[in-house]
């Protein structure tokens, strides 16, 4: 048979594990928080706070002659009564 003292993991020490993880995580995290403030707080700032209000009101329409539908000839279209 074969010794099987002679087979030992080659496995990193835990320390040097744990280290490796640990900043893995902070580098994410750094990254995280970059994202963060280059979407959210990157943006020009408004100097003053917008008027919802005014951002939907109705515009004045165009001014049109109005129809009057009672002067128009009526056209009745023809039955299909067989």
């Amino acid at each position: 048979m074969i010794n099987s003292s002679s087979f030992k993991p080659r496995l990193p020490k835990s320390s040097l594990l744990r280290w490796e993880i640990a900043t893995a995580l902070l580098i994410k995290i750094v990254l995280l928080i970059g994202l963060w403030f280059l979407i959210f707080r990157w943006q020009d700032r408004p100097a003053a706070k917008p008027d919802m209000a005014e951002h939907f009101a109705l515009t004045p329409a165009k001014v049109v002659a109005p129809v009057d539908f009672s002067s128009q000839s009526l056209t009745k279209e023809p039955s299909h009564v067989r």
